[in-house]
């Protein structure tokens, strides 16, 4: 064990050894998912405390300026981790959201604009959820204004200070004392520092409370409000990998000693950064962009398909190569689904056998659970889809066979597992695709290709090469808007290409 000393500290502090910080496995239901835990530095069992419910909180923004792409990747990846919990393993979540709305940054900010603070933070709050409706974020049950809540941040100060694990500074200020740190991830002696709780008041905004007058520090603010909601314990407390350290840790810090536990949170999920040309995309940097500015070039659902082939834990790369890739596979969904759902409904089908496909959508199915149970792949997902796809797709088209097939059920299986699964994963299958033919395009190209298929048979009849050749002619017309039409004895069937 390492002793350090601080300047301004009442006592000496202990740097505790990497032995100290391990794990410590929850008891309780064990859903069968393997999740990523940084204190375990590795999967881990997700175990939750109750079988009825599991609990969230997500770090929310601190509401001084517009919410850029970054944050956009974080509350996405988050959101479609929420919805895997949910749809495919049934759980009962309960989320909570802090909003940071007095800090540095937000006074500093309505000094610079000369707009009151009020004014300023419901400006860039109402932006921010309407950034998060835009991009079909669920939106947090609780949602918790720091403003709103000094007294409990009060009452949760107090009991540090009352504890000895929190002192008053020369400037008046109270700082908590670290003790055990390094949980979360391994720090060194630079990185050690005393921080402050309860920040004194200054000629800015400020709170007469047993704290004295000031205001609250944002690591403070987190811990106070999270512990007020879940208590001792938190099944899941989630972030981008900024907020790791040291923001995460502190909460951490602070949480332990006002309860008294080695362990406050049971699993952290910190989603990657996002880059440009391999580099971290940051205002310091100027090289990223609002999420207004974003979906002017990128629709949210590409922007969510652009999530989920990355895994949430990694760097996650902005550029138009990867947002042209999104597209595609979702151009992709749509055209299977739309083409299933006119097989599906033509009285002609292709002769394939449904033992085939049925066995396709099975292997598919367990896959899928597979990845999602390790810890939320959701970029071997979409491999699993489009593998789905692929497949099927070969099993239809490479036959010259046409016949009357009862067993249509394990192409709609098809239908109904992709369908489901893009629905899981957050996007509005309203626009991105149409799978009850309630589109005006799908029924003119089924009255199209039925009127085609007459004429030709009609000029087969008669031997009318005119019409045989008018009907090519439209055939390769449709093609050069990427609509393929394929002759059959007593049907023709038109395929998006």
């Amino acid at each position: 064990m390492k002793l350090l000393k601080f300047r301004g500290a009442p006592q000496q502090l202990y740097l505790s050894t990497r032995s100290q910080h391990e794990w410590i496995q929850p008891v309780g239901f064990d859903t069968g998912i393997k999740v990523y835990n940084c204190v375990a530095r590795g999967n881990v069992p997700f175990i939750v405390r109750n079988k009825n419910f599991v609990t969230w909180y997500t770090c929310g923004p601190t509401v001084y300026n517009s919410a850029h792409i970054g944050h956009a990747s974080c509350f996405v990846k988050l959101d479609i981790i929420k919805r895997i919990l949910q749809r495919e393993f049934s759980l009962n979540l309960i989320t909570a959201m802090n909003i940071t709305d007095i800090d540095d940054k937000i006074i500093n900010r309505s000094i610079a604009t000369k707009t009151p603070i009020s004014d300023l933070v419901k400006f860039y709050e109402d932006e921010f959820w309407e950034d998060m409706r835009k991009l079909n974020v669920l939106r947090p049950q609780l949602v918790m204004r720091v403003s709103e809540n000094i007294s409990l941040i009060e009452k949760f100060i107090m009991r540090l200070l009352n504890s000895g694990d929190v002192y008053k500074g020369s400037d008046e200020s109270l700082l908590f004392q670290i003790k055990n740190y390094g949980r979360l991830q391994n720090v060194n002696s630079e990185q050690l520092a005393n921080f402050t709780v309860w920040k004194a008041a200054k000629k800015e905004p400020f709170w007469t409370t047993q704290c004295g007058s000031g205001r609250p520090g944002w690591h403070t603010e987190c811990s106070a409000i999270a512990s007020s909601i879940f208590g001792s314990e938190i099944d899941i407390h989630a972030g981008g990998i900024d907020l790791k350290f040291p923001h995460h840790e502190n909460e951490e810090a602070q949480c332990c000693a006002y309860f008294s536990k080695q362990q406050w949170v049971n699993y952290w999920l910190h989603t990657g950064h996002l880059m440009q040309n391999s580099v971290k995309m940051s205002k310091s940097l100027q090289n990223t962009m609002t999420i207004s500015e974003m979906l002017q070039i990128c629709s949210g659902d590409v922007f969510r398909m652009m999530c989920l082939m990355s895994h949430y834990r990694k760097h996650m790369e902005f550029s138009e190569e990867y947002m042209r890739a999104a597209k595609a596979h979702l151009e992709t969904y749509k055209n299977f689904l739309i083409n299933c759902n006119v097989i599906i409904s033509n009285p002609e089908k292709p002769h394939v056998e449904a033992a085939l496909i049925l066995q396709c959508v099975q292997e598919s199915v367990e896959k899928m659970c597979s990845a999602l149970k390790d810890d939320f792949d959701t970029a071997e997902c979409i491999k699993i889809i489009n593998n789905l796809i692929v497949n099927i797709n070969k099993m239809l088209h490479n036959t010259s066979q046409m016949g009357n097939l009862q067993e249509i059920t394990p192409l709609v299986s098809a239908c109904n597992f992709v369908t489901n699964t893009l629905e899981m994963f957050g996007f509005n299958l309203s626009t991105t695709q149409d799978v009850n033919q309630k589109s005006n395009d799908v029924e003119l190209l089924n009255m199209l290709t039925e009127f085609r298929h007459n004429v030709r048979l009609t000029g087969l009849e008669i031997k009318n090469s005119n019409l045989i050749s008018l009907c090519d002619g439209l055939r390769n017309d449709l093609h050069k808007i990427g609509v393929s039409v394929k002759d059959q004895k007593h049907a023709s069937i038109w395929t998006k290409i």
